[in-house]
């Protein structure tokens, strides 16, 4: 049985037609790909913006305790020198020198914790991407979460010069030169 000339061309027809499909499904896997490619051009490019803004907030933030830090050691040298006037002119001051040494261990543990957040780095590793906003979201977490840390330490530093402070305030009186309230981290 041979193909009539009209089954033949509809045969042809259904060929064309199905080369011309799988040619557009091809064009379009290709076209997907390309999109694709973009994407994930697009993602890395979010990813690596975030990852430099996460290190710059760290910079800023840690830059920000260290001056902290430094004023906090001016106004409890202030007290020191007050205190040793104090001293001189017979006052019993062994409560403040105590209360000093604490406040300057309270300062040295919170330059430590300061030191040890600025070397810290905030890698984002995108493994999927799926994955890819969690892992920032993870990572944004961790760095609020360690500055947190360091802002506690730091607080209980303020803590302490202003325990200094009070307590030099009841024994030697008013102070001009020492105020703490001027530190807010």
């Amino acid at each position: 049985m041979s193909t009539t000339p009209v089954f033949a061309a509809t045969n042809a027809q259904d060929l064309r037609a199905q080369s011309a499909a799988s040619r557009a499904a091809a064009r379009r896997e290709e076209i997907k790909a390309n999109i694709q490619a973009r994407l994930d051009a697009r993602k890395q490019q979010v990813v690596e913006r975030v990852q430099e803004r996460l290190s710059n907030v760290n910079e800023r933030r840690t830059e920000h305790f260290l001056k902290v830090l430094d004023r906090l050691s001016a106004i409890l040298d202030k007290i020191e020198s007050r205190t040793e006037k104090a001293k001189a002119e017979g006052k019993n001051v062994t409560a403040i020198e105590t209360a000093i040494a604490s406040a300057r261990t309270a300062i040295s543990s919170a330059q430590s914790a300061v030191d040890a957040q600025k070397g810290k780095t905030y890698q984002i590793t995108v493994t999927d991407d799926g994955t890819a906003k969690g892992e920032v979201e993870a990572m944004i977490k961790q760095l609020h979460a360690d500055l947190k840390t360091v802002y506690d330490t730091i607080v209980a530093a303020r803590q302490a010069v202003q325990n200094v402070y009070q307590q030099i305030k009841t024994v030697v009186g008013s102070t001009k030169d020492a105020t703490p309230s001027a530190v807010t981290p």
